[in-house]
């Protein structure tokens, strides 16, 4: 594999590339971040430590910050009225969406757009690769096709070094996002889990790839914002049932961080990804609940699961569904730096003779997903 055969290189790659990063960065008087997130607090602390001004973030809703963020401004975003001569660092995983919709007015923008991707909240060195290596290699040589590994290899230096020039042109739509032909190649009409749904977008855009006429989703979405508005806006022809709850170990109540956004998260410490990142004025109260629990002995044809670092636990509380119904799986692998590996081996160890396939999303850490689909 590659990446050990260059892993003596990665901490040079590395250094050279913020060396270069900075360089960029420090030839703007001064720099605005774009979105509130938890690679926008990383991004402050690395800023803050190289003595870069940051002289603001734009936020679509600066409002609920009372105009500050940790005592910098807020600013309302915008994609018509960017002026000035500064460098904007987008710190979300939407880079491209951003960027060509800032093009539309500003033909030059490429210039002074930059990328902090701070998504882990922990550094690995490469020692941490060399420990893990039979694991790694493991879970590389048993992907299905040469694209995934490829994409694999890529993956792992870019958690490391960070460049995005290393998967730039190995990612794939957001908006494509758990949809993969590989996975709609192998579609069956059932019973569908969504668990951590979001706004249901998985849903909706797997009906305009395939008939879904006659199949049955279960929806788990414990952010009730999110509830509502699948509640309101889902087409009331697809067949689904919404369970405000989140899905556990055990049917009881749990901490919730309550936030309009994809990364509400149990707070609870054995499933709580973003340690630093809980606002204390928004922490709710919520049900919980086991899968077993709620779908009895209902055949299951698939599982979608993104619910913010308890993937490998829902895995393990859903062990005995898997072995019955062997349902495709589509499944986060970003939340924990483990779980690239981790997740996949756990589930060949089974031996349900799985297909694994790797696709990723966005230009950065987040929508790496993982399609596990039953060999027949």
């Amino acid at each position: 594999m590659e990446l050990f055969d260059t892993i003596e290189n990665l901490d040079f790659e590395k250094k050279k590339y913020l060396e270069d990063y900075l360089s960029s960065i420090n030839n703007f008087p001064y720099i605005y971040l774009w979105w509130i997130s938890e690679s926008c607090d990383e991004a402050i602390k690395f800023f803050n430590k190289n003595n870069i001004n940051i002289k603001g973030i734009y936020e679509l809703n600066p409002d609920k910050y009372d105009y500050k963020y940790k005592e910098i401004p807020v600013i309302k975003q915008t994609f018509d009225t960017i002026d000035g001569n500064w460098a904007i660092v987008i710190t979300c995983s939407y880079f491209e969406t951003i960027k060509n919709k800032l093009l539309v007015n500003y033909k030059d923008i490429e210039k002074r757009l930059f990328l902090f991707d701070g998504y882990f909240l922990e550094d690995k060195d490469s020692k941490y690769y060399l420990d893990n290596k039979d694991n790694i290699l493991n879970c590389h040589n048993s992907l299905a096709d040469e694209k995934s590994k490829i994409l694999y290899n890529a993956l792992l230096k870019y958690r490391y070094i960070r460049n995005p020039n290393l998967i730039k042109n190995l990612y794939e739509s957001r908006y494509e996002c758990y949809i993969d032909k590989v996975f709609i190649d192998n579609f069956k009409d059932w019973l569908y889990i969504d668990a951590g749904s979001y706004n249901a977008d998985f849903i909706t855009t797997l009906a305009n790839k395939v008939s879904i006429s006659k199949s049955r989703f279960y929806i788990f979405e414990p952010n009730k914002i999110f509830y509502n508005n699948i509640i309101n806006n889902l087409d009331k022809e697809i067949n689904y049932k919404i369970f405000n709850m989140a899905l556990c170990d055990e049917d009881s109540t749990m901490k919730f961080m309550q936030i309009p956004s994809s990364t509400s998260h149990i707070i609870d410490k054995k499933y709580n990804a973003y340690k630093d990142s809980i606002d204390k004025n928004n922490i709710d109260i919520i049900q919980t609940t086991k899968l077993d629990s709620i779908i009895k002995n209902k055949k299951v044809s698939g599982i979608k699961i993104d619910i913010e670092w308890a993937e490998s636990s829902m895995l393990k509380w859903s062990t005995e569904i898997l072995k019955r119904d062997r349902p495709i799986l589509l499944l986060s692998i970003y939340h924990r730096w483990d779980d690239l590996f981790k997740l996949q081996n756990y589930l060949k160890n089974l031996n349900l003779n799985y297909n694994f396939y790797i696709r990723h999303y966005s230009l950065s850490v987040a929508k790496t997903i993982l399609y596990c689909i039953p060999n027949n």
